[in-house]
């Protein structure tokens, strides 16, 4: 049904029935946490599958003529080792930090004044709502939840414009009646949302729906339905029939959808599963074998006085011509050590995530330079490249939505929302080697192939360009010498007016003049 048609429908529990169908199956949250955090995995919370042992203390005695037990059996339980490992959280905090480490690439190739000041302003909303981190928990829940929303609001608060006013030199529409700034939050599983996006048949997301549950005033659980499209945000509350809740539905006046979602068929790890079990398995069982053997077992033979303790110096006392022996494990655990090799380094190649441990990076030798890393980490690179199928895509329609919100709080930059064209791109974390990436930009636009702008943009140094062009040039022309000197014409013309013999007579010097 389309979004028209799922309005039309005569009650409230219709249409949201229909709001909650969705084209791709709804991750189950519940499964995907078990996998998450290490104390839900199954060697630590499956008691069934991996029961604790038993220990005896006492043996049980019986009377050889009647057969009665005359001393019982006294035992213990056996807490047995139970290791979990936090794989899935090593490597996705890791593809993260090389996914998210650094902010995406924004570009904005104009000479208008007005898309020149609304980029300005798109990058102060970053700084505002401190995008770099929203973007690692955004790519975060991507890896380990399959699909995340972002949401974008307005709220009352004119202090950013104020801030705002004294950064951007021709900042004409920044008056202070202005009093809405932008804000983000992020909706997924492990933080309780059920999202249900809504497409078209050109896949083109025109409505967004997200579950939830709060606290009411009496500590009792509420459900909430939140509805939200290119015009309205419209909430309903289960009590226990559902009905609107006009308090919390309003216009928003962006004139686009102010929801971002990305979804992931497939969590990052989720081939990894059965490896990382038996791994969790026999580390686990490695350990209450070195438990067990570890001690040296005394073997006696004959019959033994009393039970050695630390009061009497370990003085074993046997009679009868005994004898006492150690019982010591010689075993080398080199095949468990094969096993447990074998599995990180498969679980670790096949997500193509680096080992960073101190011992794992300990075979680079120095500290590689910007070309040599990315040789090294080429197979994160090659991943990261991947991510930014979804993650690429997000940014994108972030920076595509940003202009038309600020243009719509803000009427001075709405003209410049429309035409304005803000290219995002995936930044991956490498090694920056500035020395490297001067030389080469230096090389690039001194040698004839780009031009100093080029330059500028491939050293990476600054945000502003055309800023630094402009004191660049400044620069220049205060070393320059002025054309009033009586030397200015005939300097910049030496190599003309100098005569063959006075340029061999003073070779690297030149007459300014006869």
């Amino acid at each position: 049904m389309t979004i028209e048609e799922i309005k039309a429908l005569p009650t409230e529990a219709e249409k949201i029935t229909q709001l909650r169908k969705r084209d791709t199956p709804l991750p189950n949250a519940a499964e995907l946490w078990d996998e998450w955090d290490p104390f839900r995995h199954e060697i630590w919370a499956d008691k069934e599958k991996y029961p604790d042992g038993v220990k005896i203390i006492r043996d049980e005695i019986k009377d050889e003529r009647t057969g009665k037990v005359t001393q019982p059996r006294e035992t213990r339980p056996d807490r047995r080792n139970r290791i979990p490992l936090p794989i899935e959280q090593d490597i996705v905090d890791i593809h993260t930090a090389f996914t998210a480490g650094k902010e995406p690439k924004l570009t904005c190739d104009t000479d208008d004044d007005g898309e020149k000041e609304l980029f300005k302003v798109v990058k102060a909303v970053n700084r505002s709502n401190k995008m770099r981190f929203v973007n690692k928990r955004l790519v975060r829940s991507v890896f380990a939840e399959q699909e995340v929303a972002e949401y974008w609001y307005a709220v009352k608060d004119n202090s950013f414009w104020k801030k705002l006013r004294n950064k951007i030199r021709n900042a004409f529409g920044l008056k202070d009646n202005v009093q809405y700034k932008l804000k983000c939050t992020l909706w997924s599983p492990f933080r309780g949302d059920r999202l249900y996006p809504k497409f078209d048949d050109n896949h083109n997301l025109v409505a967004f729906c997200r579950e939830y549950r709060i606290k009411d005033d009496n500590d009792s659980w509420i459900t909430k339905f939140m509805y939200v499209d290119d015009k309205e945000v419209k909430v309903w509350t289960s009590s226990p029939d559902w009905t609107v809740d006009k308090s919390l539905s309003f216009q928003h006046h962006f004139g686009k959808i102010p929801v971002i979602y990305s979804y992931s068929p497939v969590t990052l790890c989720h081939n990894i599963k059965p490896m990382r079990e038996s791994l969790e398995k026999l580390v686990s069982d490695y350990a209450d074998c070195i438990d067990y053997n570890f001690y040296p077992k005394p073997v006696v033979e004959g019959d033994m006085v009393g039970v050695p303790t630390k009061e009497n110096g370990d003085v074993i006392q046997i009679r009868n011509g005994g004898k006492v022996y150690y019982l010591t494990w010689n075993q080398t655990p080199e095949n468990a050590k094969l096993e447990f090799d074998f599995l990180m380094e498969r679980i670790y190649s096949m997500t193509k995530t680096p080992r960073l441990s101190v011992d794992a990076l300990k075979g680079i030798g120095q500290v590689p330079s910007g070309t040599s890393f990315k040789f090294i980490f080429m197979g994160t690179l090659l991943a990261v490249d991947n991510h930014a199928e979804i993650v690429g895509e997000h940014f994108q329609r972030r920076y595509n939505f940003l202009p038309a919100a600020i243009g719509s709080i803000n009427s001075y930059y709405s003209k410049a929302a429309e035409s304005i064209d803000i290219d995002a791109e995936v930044d991956p974390y490498t090694i920056d080697n500035l020395e490297e990436k001067v030389e080469l930009a230096v090389k690039a636009s001194g040698g004839a192939v780009a031009s100093r702008k080029t330059g500028v943009i491939m050293a990476g140094i600054v945000d502003e360009v055309d800023d630094e062009l402009r004191e660049m040039q400044k620069e220049d022309d205060e070393k320059a010498p002025s054309n009033n000197t009586p030397n200015a014409v005939n300097t910049a013309n030496a190599d003309q007016v100098a005569s063959p013999q006075e340029t061999q007579a003073k070779p690297g010097k030149q007459q300014a003049g006869r």
